[in-house]
């Protein structure tokens, strides 16, 4: 998924829309780093867009003034270290007289960003998950990435089936069409992914996209247990995610485990940085409605809704906020 979040107005900040960087990030051994999230900023530091890679590490900004910009990758929940990376946008601008002016030679720049491990982490510890694949699987996979980067989503998954056919244990290929499924929702979609990336998990253990989607899945079946057990285990392999600390919250909230809810969805918020929205919602609720911090519960409710304006119960979510500062000036 892409997230696009300009953050200047256009009075503030003009683009030009053929000006455009692109790049991969990579870790350790060239491993292209997938669903990172990259920012695009000015140089006053201030956000333009921002991005996640695909599958192949690959992202792409366009629509940009020229001037001293930078690119900053965002490493929570893995191994390695945040990035930056200066860039100098130059256009050439033409005087066409009367007052007219006509800009050109826009620019179209190239950052591949490697990423270097956190102090303290032994390369040899970071789990790269290594596999003898048949050549016609192989190439069956490859080709589905290649459409599924393209947006050819219904080649990409025929490809990827076809790929498991050929190699029932071909691990990247069971983890990439599970996760697909997941972000499909549906219930048949769903089960599917459950068998997908259960069987994934079995073959590689350290994967943490392979447990955090199985544990989504269930969650989604509402199989609690099952699902609790799986984000468990995700957490065990990057303790600081956002995405499963907001899900192990969700979880613990449903199970009425309302301290340990607040402990993991807390962290979740502190990680993620304003990526994740709906850690504002699963934290408001909780403090209004189980554990009467209705201020608190009034203020994350507000972020949340800053963040979606156009959520689909933006009204009864304004209503529960009114309630909560109501409450909390009574207590």
């Amino acid at each position: 998924m892409i997230l696009v979040a300009p953050c200047i107005s256009q009075k503030q900040f003009a683009v030009n829309a053929q000006n455009s960087v692109s790049g991969n990030v990579y870790g350790i051994n060239r491993r292209p780093m997938a669903g990172i999230f990259v920012e695009l900023q000015d140089e006053y530091r201030r956000l333009i867009r921002r991005t996640q890679t695909n599958g192949s590490g690959y992202y792409e900004f366009r629509g940009f003034r020229e001037g001293t910009l930078f690119i900053h990758v965002i490493t929570l929940g893995t191994e390695y270290e945040e990035e930056e990376q200066e860039l100098m946008i130059q256009n050439v601008t033409i005087d066409l007289g009367n007052g007219r002016s006509q800009t050109s030679g826009f620019d179209n720049a190239q950052k591949d960003i490697y990423l270097r491990l956190r102090r303290g982490i032994d390369p040899a510890s970071v789990a790269i998950f290594v596999q003898e694949v048949p050549p016609k699987a192989e190439k069956l996979f490859k080709k589905a990435i290649e459409d599924l980067d393209g947006k050819r989503r219904e080649e990409g998954l025929a490809e990827l089936r076809a790929a498991i056919e050929l190699f029932p244990q071909y691990f990247d290929a069971l983890e990439r069409l599970g996760t697909e499924y997941v972000g499909m929702g549906g219930t048949e979609t769903m089960q599917a992914a459950a068998i997908l990336l259960d069987s994934a998990v079995q073959i590689n253990p350290r994967s943490f996209k392979g447990w955090y989607g199985l544990a989504y899945a269930h969650y989604s079946l509402g199989n609690q247990k099952a699902a609790a057990a799986a984000i468990e285990k995700a957490i065990v392999i990057s303790p600081n995610s956002p995405d499963a600390l907001l899900l192990s919250g969700a979880l613990m909230l449903q199970a009425k485990n309302y301290a340990e809810a607040e402990k993991r969805l807390v962290k979740a918020r502190d990680n993620a940085k304003n990526t994740l929205p709906q850690i504002h919602r699963e934290l408001g609720l909780l403090y209004g409605m189980y554990l009467k911090k209705y201020a608190d519960a009034a203020k994350e409710l507000k972020l949340y809704l800053k963040a979606k304006p156009d959520a689909k119960d933006a009204d009864d979510l304004k209503k529960r906020i009114a309630d909560f500062e109501s409450k909390a000036k009574e207590a």
